[in-house]
């Protein structure tokens, strides 16, 4: 299940800084078509706690299957199968109150459910920890003759072949039942920063130029970086905004440290060498991937101080500062409707196809988005898929360029969850984080290419660019610079170095340089970076699946777009099958079936080279 709440985590982050403005319609006044349909996952909360009552009953149910995986077929089909309605109820059980929490977290009987499935799911892990030594027990060559014996064990075969590859790493029975009973202790150094970050932050009150007051909240933050004309008031937003978290950096620090402490104990006790192996062995990545990417991206910085350099120039700023980073190179005026959206989103994608296209229609059907922003909805923007059901996606559509962009980005997820569910058995029907992110970012190229060749504005063809670039950078290179500093921390720690602010303001500090050498003005509270990054304390070694994905999919907007239309053709369905893969291959192969080999220095080569050619066209269109 940490697979869901990591997706979308990904996608909240993500779009953090694309929230602007004031939606012209609430969620309060919207449409029923605007709104979830969470009656397809559950009609009533009755319906819920039944299914609460029946998982418990089927817990028990593979608890006394304990001792008996390996006498015969039958039994091991059976824990399978069993498992695997287990699976989906949990699955669904999790989803609705998860999606009810983001429409109201106000709700008292919501929080309550969603903290007894959550409490429910720590306890299966424990009750179940048995599983996985017992089923390694069992010697590989009879579980594959089984396999091969009996077609009902086809969906199981993958995961049994990555199970037998990773068995080193799997602990006794009693040990990994001990080390189960830290699972909940493991998450305390996370816990304790959302407290201290979101849940007791206490924002700050701002006085803007105009005289008004406001509490400086992230939204609100991005709303004066990206639309405030006055250079002062931006400067004192970020500067009282990065206060907030200076202030408390130490406790950060103290963290961040604990959070790496229980990564590499947890290495340690599952036999691998440092904590990155550990992070990648499951999807059996190579940490080569990882080198290479933090190591093109560091290497290959000069489009990106080109840029800086560019927007300095355009701004005519003798300095560029930090909060000078988000102003808008050109104008747009233009707002789009949410149905000029869904016009315009769908004349992007029609390349995809028929089938992807039909997939489209049914997202935008009604009751599988969540369009406008609520009084206690959650902000910023996610995909979740429910299995069995249908994904859900979560906008805070504002009218805006961005918002377009947005809700493009979430229907990749969408469509990605809806092929793999389609096509793929529930075993093998969840993809890896490795590939969660390529489908949303292609979907982002090819309304870029759409809007730019539909626009008969210059500036909102100059707004799309600087919207693009912008894109790139913080999916690329921020991510990377963000896993290079990510792995520092770790092998500091690794060595049994010492970990505190000052320490990690300075590892900021060399990686800032690295990247943007003197194009941006020194100031301290860009080094703090770190204490607002919330996958360094809930999700470690998961920022540079951004990159990789964004490599990923500019490669294979390259081979759709490029070439006769043979190749493209052929790349088309490669593409399509890899939306529909879902988990059933490593997903570094799943990627080189689809034409991508991101083992080499290729992918992200090419994503250096895109951002130059955006920036081209960027300045062609400033000298027009």
């Amino acid at each position: 299940m940490k697979k869901i709440t990591t997706i979308i985590l990904l996608s909240v982050f993500w779009l953090a800084g694309a929230i602007a403005g004031e939606p012209v319609i609430t969620r309060e006044k919207a449409p029923e078509d605007a709104k979830w349909r969470l009656t397809d996952i559950y009609g009533s909360i009755e319906m819920w706690n039944n299914d609460l009552t029946r998982v418990n009953g089927l817990l028990d149910e593979l608890v006394a299957m304990k001792g008996t995986l390996g006498k015969d077929s039958k039994n091991l089909l059976r824990y399978f199968t069993v498992s695997d309605e287990f699976e989906k109820i949990i699955y669904k059980l999790y989803c609705y109150t998860y999606l009810q929490r983001s429409l109201d977290s106000r709700d008292p009987s919501v929080s309550e459910n969603f903290q007894r499935i959550r409490a429910f799911m720590v306890k299966s892990g424990q009750a179940l920890s048995w599983v996985t030594p017992e089923l390694v027990a069992i010697p590989e060559q009879t579980t594959m003759k089984w396999v091969a014996a009996d077609p009902a064990f086809k969906p199981y075969k993958f995961g049994l072949e990555n199970m037998y590859r990773l068995q080193e790493h799997v602990l006794p029975g009693e040990q990994e039942q001990l080390v189960s009973c830290f699972s909940g202790m493991s998450e305390i150094a996370s816990s304790i920063y959302t407290e201290v970050a979101i849940s007791d932050n206490v924002n700050p009150k701002f006085v803007r130029s105009n005289g008004d007051t406001v509490v400086l909240s992230r939204p609100m933050l991005s709303n004066i970086l990206n639309f405030s004309n006055d250079r002062e008031e931006r400067k004192r937003a970020y500067e009282t905004f990065s206060a907030n978290y200076k202030a408390r950096e130490n406790t950060m620090a103290a963290i961040i440290s604990s959070v790496a402490k229980t990564n590499n104990a947890y290495a340690q006790a599952y036999k691998f060498p440092n904590t990155l192996e550990a992070a990648l062995n499951g999807n059996n990545i190579p940490v080569s991937v990882y080198e290479n990417l933090i190591k093109v991206a560091g290497e290959n910085s000069a489009p990106l101080q080109r840029y800086i350099n560019l927007r300095k120039k355009i701004l005519k700023l003798d300095d560029y500062a930090p909060w000078d980073g988000n102003v808008a190179l050109g104008t747009v005026t233009r707002t789009y409707s949410y149905d000029e959206a869904k016009s315009i989103i769908k004349g992007a994608l029609k390349p995809l196809g028929k089938e992807y296209m039909a997939g489209i229609d049914r997202a935008l059907n009604g009751g599988w988005i969540d369009v406008y922003e609520g009084s206690a909805k959650e902000t910023g923007a996610y995909s979740m898929g429910v299995y069995g059901v249908h994904p859900y996606i979560l906008l805070n559509y504002d009218q805006t360029v961005n918002a377009v962009s947005t809700m493009a980005h979430e229907l990749g997820h969408t469509m990605h969850s809806m092929f793999s569910s389609a096509n793929q058995p529930f075993k093998t029907h969840d993809y890896s984080t490795f590939v969660a992110e390529v489908a949303s970012n292609f979907n982002e190229e090819l309304l870029l290419d759409y809007m730019l060749a539909n626009s008969t504005n210059r500036e909102e063809r100059i707004a799309l660019l600087d919207q693009a670039i912008n894109s790139l950078i913080g999916s690329f290179y921020r991510q990377s610079q963000f896993a290079d500093f990510e792995l520092r921390l770790n092998r500091r720690i690794e060595n049994g170095e010492p970990v505190n602010a000052t320490i990690l303001n300075s590892m900021m500090k060399e990686l800032n340089d690295t990247y943007y050498g003197n194009t941006v003005m020194q100031h301290p509270y860009r080094d703090i970076t770190w204490t607002q990054i919330m996958h360094f304390y809930n999700l470690p070694y998961y920022v540079y699946n951004y990159a990789t994905s964004y490599a990923a999919s500019a490669r294979i907007h390259e081979l759709i777009t490029t070439g006769t239309p043979k190749e493209r053709e052929t790349a088309l369905q490669n593409y399509i099958t890899l939306l529909k893969s879902g988990g059933n291959d490593y997903p570094v192969e799943q990627l080189k079936k689809a034409g991508v080999d991101m083992t080499s220095t290729g992918p992200t080569l090419a994503v250096v080279k895109r951002l130059n050619e955006l920036i081209d066209k960027l300045e062609t269109e400033l000298k027009s």
